[in-house]
């Protein structure tokens, strides 16, 4: 069965608006269910306005590619069409070893983000700057969410079921792996660039890998680490 046109698919969408509760766990003010219930003024404020903000930037760009898996050795996993070296990593190996495709993926909220959170600095706004920070990574995390399952409900027609979604820098997948998952990907397409850290730009963007195979074990049961 024909699960994907292979290739670069880039997609655009928006992120779910974050509930109070999810904004409080992204703040890690996890004690509270509302965040009328934070009792210092000041940070409800900067909670709030951070809030607002995020809220009205919730578009997302992405990119994603399919593509199977060709062989497993000790040390990585070989998939068509991607550098060898790409999947360097036995915490990777062991992710995808039910799997018989990969999709990999790149994420991006946008240079707004960026220029939203420097404008904030430089007008002495710490607090709300700190905020708004931590929503763009739970949000950027949630739109990479939404692109995992567009591809998952093309897999789920041949019977094949999602990893949990694995990135560069975690375990002993090397930051560096992240060049080629950019080039890979044809990230530039939605603007996002690996700077010489291998950091991703814009700084709300993420990339990951995410394994599709037979009747995989629970998620909470692939502990790749």
């Amino acid at each position: 069965m024909r699960l994907l046109r292979r290739g670069v698919i880039p997609l655009t969408g928006q992120v779910p608006p974050p509930s109070e509760r999810q904004i409080l766990r992204a703040l890690r003010i996890p004690h509270a269910q509302r965040i009328a219930e934070v009792e210092e003024r000041g940070v409800r404020e900067a909670i709030e306005l951070a809030a607002r903000r995020a809220r009205g930037m919730a578009a997302f760009s992405g990119v994603f590619r399919t593509a199977r898996v060709k062989e497993r050795t000790g040390e990585g996993v070989l998939v068509e069409g991607a550098p060898p070296g790409l999947l360097r990593s036995g915490a990777v190996v062991r992710l995808l070893e039910p799997a018989e495709e990969v999709a990999i993926l790149a994420v991006t909220l946008g240079e707004r983000w960026d220029e939203e959170l420097d404008a904030l600095v430089a007008r002495g706004e710490p607090a709300e700057a700190w905020f708004l920070d931590a929503l763009g990574t739970h949000m950027v995390d949630q739109a990479a969410r939404v692109v995992e399952a567009r591809v998952a409900s093309d897999m789920a027609r041949a019977g094949l079921e999602r990893t949990p979604r694995y990135r560069p820098g975690y375990g002993d997948w090397p930051l560096e792996a992240q060049a080629d998952l950019c080039s890979f990907v044809e990230s530039a397409r939605i603007g996002v660039h690996p700077n010489e850290a291998m950091s991703l730009l814009p700084r709300k963007s993420v990339t990951g890998v995410v394994g599709f195979g037979p009747a995989l074990p629970p998620a909470s049961a692939r502990n790749p680490g």
